[in-house]
């Protein structure tokens, strides 16, 4: 089986005629657009179970866990975020003239990693 990751609006395509995009990513959720012919079938997999159909053996069974969508919530950018990701910046400038450069730097790396500079790019554009 291909595993693909996606970035939103980015797409695939089947056999040059089915495309798959995927739309939103949000609260857990992934979002599909998808262009096929009207002859091709296409049913959500809880549907098709319920009406009887088998799960396909090429995919992992179910986890039994209960998602922890929290943790996939739409970030919701705004100026309060911005001026404070602006601030801490300020602040890690500072330590690192006060000499404290390997602080600074731990600091600098964690906030990357919470807010990666080109979410602040694409975040700021919405």
């Amino acid at each position: 089986m291909l595993k693909l990751s996606l970035l939103p609006e980015e797409y695939l395509t089947i056999n040059q005629d089915i495309v798959v995009q995927l739309t939103r990513i949000a609260g857990g959720r992934a979002n599909l657009a998808i262009h096929a012919g009207r002859e091709v079938p296409i049913v959500r997999g809880t549907v098709l179970e319920r009406q009887g159909g088998e799960r396909p053996a090429c995919l992992q069974p179910p986890s039994g866990k209960k998602a922890r969508y929290y943790r996939d919530q739409v970030f919701r950018w705004n100026d309060d975020r911005e001026k404070a990701v602006r601030t801490m910046k300020q602040v890690l400038d500072r330590l690192e003239q006060k000499g404290s450069t390997e602080e600074a730097e731990i600091l600098r790396t964690q906030l990357n990693r919470i807010i990666p500079a080109f979410w602040e790019e694409d975040l700021a554009a919405q």
